[in-house]
């Protein structure tokens, strides 16, 4: 691609940005709302990632729930999610250690949990550990594209989830098939999030069509200041 084209889609994104992802719900407003917002961020930091020099964040130790989340961000999802999706049914696409899930199950409570991984991901040694307490765990490990993945998901996932978590391809082309996989689990009012909206040019790309296709409202966009991945959060049309 030549530097004109990439300038010029650069430039797209923010205009389809502006266009679409107006008066979004920010950090900003999750923590004014909240007074425990920032002990949740600190809780994040003492739970640990997987990389201090790729995370940083004033992250206290590398290992521990191996976390590849940035510590504000992932602190208004889990505030959101709190106060409006308790005692959830969740699934997770992608789910690298199993730390996310684990944290989040631990501050929300989810009634049932589905994990969509292909186990290829260096720290899926870990989430046998991490995952070990889930409630109702349903663990579907091979590629999130696959016909077998949908028959999963066809057998074990009786009801509309309430939350999904998609995490897994990061590439357009796949990140866009995995949303149409949570679609098929989905009813009106389902949580949707896309994690790195901003560090990915594949995840913001597909968190943009969804919202310009109608296929979700945009609620809120949590972007940090330090290395910022971004998340989005939409709820299903």
């Amino acid at each position: 691609m030549t530097t004109y084209k990439r300038v010029v889609r650069g430039v797209q994104r923010r205009l389809q940005r502006k266009l679409y992802l107006r008066g979004l719900q920010s950090i900003s407003d999750v923590r004014a709302s909240f007074p425990d917002f920032d002990q949740t961020v600190q809780n994040i930091r003492n739970v640990g990632t997987n990389s201090l020099l790729s995370f940083r964040n004033g992250y206290k130790l590398e290992g521990g729930l191996r976390l590849q989340q940035n510590p504000a961000e992932f602190a208004a999802l889990c505030t959101y999610l709190r106060a409006h999706a308790p005692g959830a049914a969740y699934m997770e696409i992608g789910t690298a250690s199993g730390g996310t899930c684990r944290f989040l199950n631990e501050m929300i409570g989810f009634s049932q949990v589905c994990i969509v991984d292909d186990g290829n991901h260096p720290d899926a040694c870990y989430q046998a550990d991490n995952l070990r307490d889930i409630p109702k765990l349903q663990h579907f490990v091979g590629d999130s594209h696959s016909p077998a993945a949908a028959d999963f998901l066809h057998s074990h996932v009786t009801s509309p989830l309430d939350v999904i978590f998609v995490d897994g391809d990061h590439s357009y082309e796949g990140a866009w098939q995995d949303v149409q996989l949570a679609l098929t689990v989905s009813r009106s009012g389902t949580i949707l999030v896309f994690h790195d909206t901003v560090a990915c040019r594949g995840v913001e790309l597909t968190w943009l069509r969804s919202v310009r296709e109608k296929l979700l409202r945009p609620i809120a966009e949590f972007i940090g200041d330090e290395a910022p991945l971004g998340i989005g959060v939409g709820e299903v049309l």
